[in-house]
C-alpha cells in the first residue's frame, strides 16, 4: 500500500568515481504522516483526478475542528480550480476584514446559507462542490445527500486520515476557531460511521445518459428484429396499460436517479445485522482505501426481460474484484413473473450459428490481461463455444483476445447497471433476472437447443421465449466508475 513512498523514503547517494559510505535520507515522520494523511485517491492517482475533472462529485468534508479539513479543502480547490465551490457555515461569520466572529444563536441561519449556497452551485452545473462543515451526524447531511441525488453528483465522503482526529486535547489545541474542548468532546460523542445504503461504482452524468439511450435503443431493435419477442411484452405491456416501447424504462422506477450505478455491496436500512454488516467490509482496508478512486468497467451487453433491462458488466482490474461482495450464486425470488401470451410462441427465424462471425474483444487493462491458454480455468468450451469465467487472470504487457458470446459464469457475474424496469418491479430485480439468464443460457448450451439468433456487425441477439433476450456487444463499452456509498 505504501509502494509509492519508497522513491521519496529511501534515497542513494554515490559516485561512479569513489566509493563512499551509502548515505540514506529518511524523511521526518511528521512528514511521513502528512503524506498519508493526504493518500486519498482523488489527491494522488492522476486516472481519478482527471476523471473527476470532467465528472459532478460533491466532497462532503466531515470531522471536527482541528482535525485536517482544512488542508485537504486547499488541496481539493487547487486540483479541481476549473471548476469548483467551497460552502462551508463558517464562511457566514467571516467578515469583510477576514475576522472571524462565531455567533452561537446565528448558527441555523450559517447552515441554511450554506445548503442554498450548495444548491446554486449544483444548479450551475459546478463539478466539484466542496461541502466544508463538520458533518458529524446523518441529519447534518441529508440535505446535500438529497440535492447530490437531484442533480446527479457523485458524493465522496472525506474524513482526515490523521492520527489526532479523534483526540479531544490535540483538536481542542489546533483548531484555528478556539473551540472549547467540552463542545469538542460533546461532538465526538456523537461521531458515528456514516453508514451508507449501499457502497457501489458511480459513472457521471454524461457516461450515464448515453448507456441509457445505448440500452434503449437496442431494447427498440430487439423488438424489431424479433417479432414473438415484441408480441410476448406487448402482452405484458397491455396488461400494465404502457406502450411497449416504454415497458422498460427508468421513468417506472420507484427511485429516480440521475446517475447510474453498479451495487458491490448492499448495506440496507440500519439493523443490529446490517451495522455488522457495513463494518466486517468497511474494516478492509482496501475498501477503505479505494473509496473515491476511479475503476474502469466495461458494458459487455445487454438483458432484456419482462420486469427489466440492464446492462452486463466486465472489471478487467482484480482490485475491483475485492469490492464485490453479492451473491453470484443466490437463487432468484420465486415472484410471479409477469404473464406472457405463448399460445402462438413460434420461433420467428431460423437458428444461426455463425462461427465464422464470432464476437473478440480485446482487453487491456492495468498490466492486467486474461490467460488464455486452453487448459485455463479463465475460458471454458461448452457445447463448442467459448464461456468467459472470471476465476483467473495473469499478469502480463501483452494484450490478448476473448470471445463474448455468452454471460460470465460465477464471481461477478451478476454485475449490471440497470437501465430500466416495468412498472411495479424493482431495480434489484435486475441482478435476479441476469442470474436467470445466466441459467437459462447455459441450459440451451448444454443441451444444444436452437434458438433465434441475430447476428451483424455490432451485436448478437438471442431470444429465449417468454420475454426474455440477451444482447451481446462484440465491440464492449468502456465506462469509467467512482468506488463510494449511496446514502439516503
Amino acid at each position: 500500500m505504501f509502494s509509492w513512498l519508497l522513491p521519496s523514503v529511501f534515497m542513494q547517494n554515490g559516485s561512479s568515481n569513489e566509493r563512499k559510505p551509502q548515505q540514506i535520507r529518511i524523511l521526518d515522520i511528521l512528514k511521513l504522516d502528512d503524506l498519508y494523511a493526504l493518500s486519498h485517491p482523488f489527491l494522488t492517482c492522476p486516472e481519478t483526478i482527471a476523471h473527476l475533472r470532467q465528472t459532478k462529485v460533491m466532497f462532503l468534508m466531515r470531522g471536527l475542528p482541528g482535525s485536517g479539513k482544512s488542508t485537504i479543502v486547499k488541496h481539493l480547490t487547487k486540483l479541481y480550480s476549473k471548476s469548483v465551490v467551497v460552502c462551508s457555515a463558517d464562511n457566514y461569520f467571516i467578515d469583510s476584514e477576514g475576522n472571524y466572529n462565531f455567533n452561537i444563536n446565528r448558527i441555523g441561519e450559517a447552515h441554511r446559507v450554506c445548503q442554498q449556497r450548495t444548491e446554486e452551485a449544483c444548479k450551475n452545473n459546478v463539478l466539484a462542490v466542496i461541502v466544508d462543515n463538520t458533518n458529524i451526524r446523518t441529519d447534518e447531511c441529508k440535505h446535500y445527500f438529497q440535492k447530490a441525488s437531484n442533480y446527479g453528483y457523485v458524493v465522496i465522503i472525506v474524513e482526515p486520515r490523521t492520527d489526532w482526529k479523534r483526540d479531544a486535547n490535540t483538536l481542542m489545541n489546533r483548531n484555528v476557531h478556539q473551540v472549547p474542548i467540552e463542545v469538542i468532546e460533546g461532538r465526538l460523542r456523537q461521531y458515528n460511521p456514516l453508514i451508507p445504503f449501499y457502497f457501489g461504482l458511480f459513472l457521471n452524468q454524461e457516461q450515464s445518459n448515453y448507456i441509457i439511450q445505448e440500452a434503449y435503443d437496442y431494447y427498440q431493435q430487439a423488438l424489431q428484429t424479433f417479432y414473438q419477442l415484441k408480441k410476448d411484452l406487448e402482452y405484458v405491456s397491455r396488461d400494465k396499460n404502457i406502450s411497449v416501447h416504454n415497458l422498460l424504462n427508468r421513468a417506472n422506477m420507484n427511485v429516480q436517479t440521475k446517475i447510474l450505478h453498479c451495487t458491490m455491496k448492499y448495506i440496507g436500512k440500519i439493523t443490529d445485522q446490517s451495522r455488522k454488516d457495513y463494518t466486517n467490509y468497511a474494516a478492509n482496508r482496501l475498501i477503505s482505501h479505494t473509496l473515491g478512486k476511479m475503476c474502469r468497467a466495461y458494458v459487455v451487453g445487454f438483458v432484456i426481460t419482462p420486469r427489466t433491462l440492464g446492462a452486463r458488466l466486465l472489471f478487467p482490474d482484480r482490485h475491483t474484484w475485492a469490492l464485490w461482495d453479492q451473491d453470484d450464486n443466490e437463487i432468484p425470488k420465486k415472484e410471479s413473473p409477469p404473464q406472457v401470451d405463448t399460445r402462438d410462441n413460434k420461433k420467428t427465424r431460423p437458428y444461426r450459428r455463425n462461427n465464422n462471425n464470432r464476437s473478440r474483444v480485446t482487453t487491456t487493462t492495468d498490466n492486467l490481461t486474461v490467460n488464455d491458454d486452453s487448459n485455463s480455468t479463465m475460458v471454458r468450451s461448452v457445447a463448442g463455444e467459448d464461456v468467459l469465467l472470471v476465476d483467473n487472470v495473469s499478469r502480463s504487457n501483452t494484450t490478448e483476445q476473448v470471445s463474448f458470446l455468452h454471460p460470465t459464469f460465477g464471481y461477478l457475474s451478476r454485475a449490471h447497471l440497470t437501465c430500466g424496469v416495468a412498472p411495479g418491479s424493482s431495480a434489484a430485480q435486475t441482478g435476479q433476472d441476469i442470474i436467470e439468464m445466466i441459467q437459462k443460457e447455459s441450459d440451451t448450451i448444454q443441451r444444444n437447443i436452437p434458438i433465434p439468433e441475430s447476428n451483424d456487425e455490432r451485436t448478437v441477439m438471442k431470444y429465449f421465449g417468454n420475454g426474455q433476450c440477451i444482447v451481446y456487444l462484440k465491440e464492449p463499452m468502456p465506462v469509467e466508475t467512482i468506488f463510494s456509498g449511496c446514502f439516503h
